[in-house]
């Protein structure tokens, strides 16, 4: 075994580690993603060729990236380490690393084909042409290298640094007489460059050994970026630029699916991020100071800085906060003016197939013409909370199509929110502008984009006292939120009632309007109907913990998470809810039966095949245990408290039936993406699994229920635990 030559091959690899690092990273993302239920409708694009463009444009960009950093590093190594290797780097095998980049970047073409919904032959020709757009790109690059290339001081040929030319004789043939192109306007571009360039390059000639044509320049000869420097410039300047300038244009949120997909803007956001990292290792390399230090120095400077934390809106309003309903009230005002029978919906959390399914339930459910008259409270936790948001706001606006709107995707959304302004927040948290904007506001715009919100402009959008007003008014249900509080692990419900602040509220649930500090006289602090729903389904990592931007960022206050946390069902709040409302002695006598809703949106959980583990399963037992204690502990806590609520009431007379309204997917239906985007064949499971419930006993249990019938043919009294049917 030659231990000289692996050790030749592990300091070469530590000196490419960005590109190499890179081109895995690209090569790796689709498998990864292709079985990862948080990444894989990211590779989706929906058939669409101009998506599929862009994807591929910037998977194989990537990759010419990756490649060009390689041979960048090979070809200038000897310069910038002056000689330090035992063996002279060099290009010795251009084709090889052109054709490695080109496997990388096909693989993840690959994968989005097969994960197109229906492929079809004619898909692969946007994606073919992506592949040739880039390599187009990097012909533009290669004649403003040439262009400016100053044949006296660059050897012939100058570095190719994708694709070897000189291999095919007529590339080789035009590039040589862009090479050798002299005229009087050449000579005046080429010195009005290096003229230009001189006061930048003189204060790197300190530390610019193999970035400069010689550090101690010829009598009379100004200082010249390397010719392949510029050629790496150009493509690194045109990436950069195009990141900044897409990102802007992201930053417009609307209903209408984004011009660049969200894997395409991840995949630029690498290329910027390649070109970075590579520069700097290059730099750092010739004084053995490690990137990773860097990168810790940095993340030490702004980790711990209050700028960078996240924040959600909270708007002050002049005037007086409209008043509203207590639960009695409220259910007061509903049994005096519509039907003797109520229904109350609890939801829970799994992002948007969560949403989805509460969605088409409660569209599907409206074909009875006494449901929609019927429904006093939701209580929604996380997706839930965007389903039970988009069906309420159809009780204000009939035009909003409930199950439709519930399944638009925001995975563009949250990819931008996640490599624009939450990566510039924690790079340069001291400058930012408004500090509301994160991946949460990226899907709180789309939501009300679609949803007709009306948060545009300087318009305050849609707020949730607008819906307390409405609830008053008896126009639509009463609402209950669900959240967290991360410091204490505290509930707290975002409502458009006035949640019970007595005695009988024996969970000690939060309402978010007790938790505001006393706004300026004459006005009062609110929130946008959205914003709640968004931090209620902050769950995992794909919206952050945020505080209310109330304050300064230097002042302190509670985060708010995912409400499924603490209870994944919204089982909680809601006989909290109805508890202070059955107190109500007129309430009390008009309602002899009340009727709990559960919708589930995901299959009762199996055992799941064990495997073999080492000490490595110590670092994701913790989040695995707290993920899948949901299904278990949370839905028999859920269950034990609806009985012993239900028993209670038995004994005054008022019985508490239930059904379930469950989500029966099976095959490719059953697994639940964690992203926010359903795929074409994931949106067609949730009608079809919708349509084997139409004729089920749950729906046959609301019918009799609202009809006046006997609930006992099809519902089950909660008081005698009324499991899952």
């Amino acid at each position: 075994m030659n231990w000289s030559l692996i050790g030749q091959g592990l300091r070469l690899s530590y000196l490419l580690r960005v590109p190499l690092l890179t081109l895995l990273l690209l090569a790796t993302l689709g498998p990864i993603s292709f079985s990862n239920n948080l990444l894989a409708n990211l590779l989706d694009q929906d058939g669409n060729g101009w998506h599929l463009f862009t994807v591929s444009f910037a998977a194989f960009l990537l990759a010419f990236t990756a490649v060009t950093t390689t041979n960048l590093i090979l070809h200038y190594g000897n310069q910038r380490f002056e000689g330090r290797f035992e063996q002279q780097l060099a290009q010795r095998r251009p084709i090889l690393v052109f054709l490695t980049g080109c496997i990388a970047a096909t693989i993840l073409d690959v994968y989005v084909y097969i994960r197109t919904v229906e492929p079809g032959l004619w898909k692969i020709a946007p994606l073919a042409l992506g592949a040739v757009a880039a390599l187009a790109l990097v012909f533009v690059a290669k004649i403003v290298q040439l262009s400016l290339t100053e044949p006296a001081v660059t050897p012939h040929p100058p570095p190719f640094l994708v694709f070897p030319a000189y291999f095919v004789k007529p590339l080789e043939h035009f590039f040589d007489n862009l090479y050798c192109w002299s005229s009087a306007r050449s000579k005046a571009l080429k010195s009005r460059v290096g003229s230009l360039s001189q006061f930048p390059l003189e204060i790197m000639r300190p530390a610019a050994q193999g970035y400069l044509i010689h550090v101690e320049p010829p009598s009379g000869e100004g200082l010249r970026l390397l010719s392949g420097h510029v050629f790496a410039l150009s493509l690194a300047i045109i990436a950069f630029l195009s990141y900044l300038i897409i990102g802007l244009v992201k930053s417009n949120i609307t209903a209408e699916r984004a011009a660049v997909p969200g894997l395409a803007f991840v995949l630029l956001f690498f290329i910027v991020a390649c070109w970075f990292l590579a520069a700097l290792t290059f730099f750092f390399d010739r004084y053995r100071f490690p990137l990773l230090w860097t990168i810790v120095v940095l993340a030490a400077m702004t980790a711990l800085t209050p700028q960078s934390d996240h924040f959600f809106r909270v708007q002050q309003i002049q005037g007086a906060m409209p008043k509203a309903s207590t639960a009695a009230e409220y259910l007061k005002g509903r049994l005096a003016n519509g039907p003797k029978r109520i229904v109350l919906v609890a939801t829970p959390g799994g992002g948007i197939q969560a949403a989805a399914w509460t969605g088409q339930v409660l569209e599907g459910l409206e074909k009875n013409s006494n449901f929609h008259n019927s429904v006093a409270l939701i209580s929604s936790v996380s997706g839930g909370s965007l389903g039970s948001m988009i069906y309420a706001a159809g009780f204000v606006d009939p035009k909003i199509q409930v199950a439709h709107n519930a399944l638009q995707p925001a995975i563009d959304e949250v990819a931008w929110g996640w490599t624009v302004p939450d990566f510039w927040r924690t790079v340069l948290p001291w400058f930012r502008g408004d500090r509301t904007i994160d991946r949460g506001w990226a899907l709180e715009k789309k939501w009300s984009a679609v949803n007709n919100l009306n948060d545009t402009g300087d318009a305050h959008g849609t707020m949730l006292s607008q819906w307390a007003e409405a609830a008053s008014a008896g126009k639509m249900p009463a609402l209950l939120i669900n959240s967290m509080i991360v410091e204490t692990g505290a509930p707290v419900v975002f409502t458009n009632t006035n949640f019970p602040v007595t005695p009988k509220n024996k969970q000690r649930i939060l309402n978010f309007y007790g938790l505001c500090p006393a706004p300026p006289p004459g006005s009062y602090y609110d929130i946008r109907v959205n914003t709640a729903a968004r931090l209620s389904a902050s769950f995992s990592y794909v919206a952050p913990a945020s505080r209310p931007s109330v304050d300064s960022p230097f002042g302190v206050a509670y985060h708010f998470v995912d409400g499924g946390y603490y209870d994944n069902f919204g089982i909680n709040s809601l006989l909290a809810w109805l508890a202070e409302g059955l107190e109500d002695s007129v309430v009390a006598d008009s309602l002899r039966d009340v009727l709990i809703l559960q919708i589930r949106h995901f299959n009762a959980p199996e055992p799941t095949t064990l495997k073999q583990v080492g000490w490595g399963f110590q670092i994701a037992a913790p989040p695995l245990a707290l993920y899948h204690q949901r299904d278990y502990a949370q839905a028999s806590t859920a269950n034990n408290q609806l009985e012993f609520f239900a028993k209670y009431y038995a004994t005054r007379n008022i019985n508490v039936w239930t059904t379930y309204i469950k989500y029966d997917g099976t095959g490719t239906c059953a697994e639940a993406p964690l992203s926010w985007k359903l795929d074409k064949n994931q949106q067609d499971c949730i009608a079809r699994t919708w349509a084997t419930q139409t004729h089920s006993d749950a729906v046959a249990c609301i019918d009799d229920y609202l009809a006046g019938d006997d609930p006992a043919n099809h519902c089950k009294l909660a008081s005698r635990g009324g499991e899952e049917q």
